[in-house]
């Protein structure tokens, strides 16, 4: 991601001088994380990404209003949602998802160099990732958005319509079952 500061002076030089430069910084710097947020709606790379390629295009064209959005990152989140819940819709005999509905991918945690730790890291990576998974698709995406994107809790909260006291439950309860699952691994490989 880029700083505040960095971002509004790429939004100035997009909006103002048309400057592709910038533009092509800017997609740089939010796409892969707006393609993951899109894929873990419609679970289809190719999807995905024509949904964030399309979020951008239409940005470009209305790059003039850019200076008047508040807050970008919000913008571009919500913007891949709805358009990404109006494929799953148009492809989905159901009329409606909702996002307890949804199937969410959090992708997996690096490791360190040293071999040993690598060894360790990697199956506690893994105990941490079988945990979130475990997670209900509401928490699940929050706990993404919050943990994997960066966002903060009232962007979540602006991205998926909800209270910003609602997401502050939810990664609470993310967290307890994590920790809770977290324990029961880590309990067992001590018995062993």
């Amino acid at each position: 991601m880029i700083e505040p500061i960095q971002q509004q002076l790429l939004i100035e030089r997009i909006a103002v001088l048309g400057d592709q430069q910038a533009y092509k910084t800017f997609f740089q710097a939010f796409y892969k994380d707006l393609n993951r947020f899109a894929y873990s709606f419609v679970k289809s790379n190719e999807a995905a990404e024509e949904i964030v390629c399309d979020v951008f295009v239409n940005l470009w064209k209305n790059r003039i209003r850019l200076l008047e959005i508040e807050n970008l990152k919000v913008y571009l989140y919500v913007a891949v949602k709805n358009l990404s819940i109006k494929h799953t819709n148009r492809n989905s005999r159901n009329d409606l998802i909702s996002l307890d509905e949804l199937s969410v991918e959090i992708s997996s945690i690096g490791a360190y160099p040293n071999p040993e730790e690598i060894c360790i890291s990697t199956e506690i990576a893994k105990s941490i990732h079988a945990a979130i998974q475990k997670l209900p698709p509401r928490c699940k995406i929050i706990y993404k958005l919050v943990r994997e994107d960066g966002l903060r809790y009232k962007e979540v909260a602006d991205i998926l319509n909800l209270s910003v006291k609602t997401v502050d439950a939810q990664m609470t309860i993310a967290t307890k079952k994590i920790c809770q699952s977290m324990n029961f691994v880590l309990g067992n490989a001590e018995k062993k």
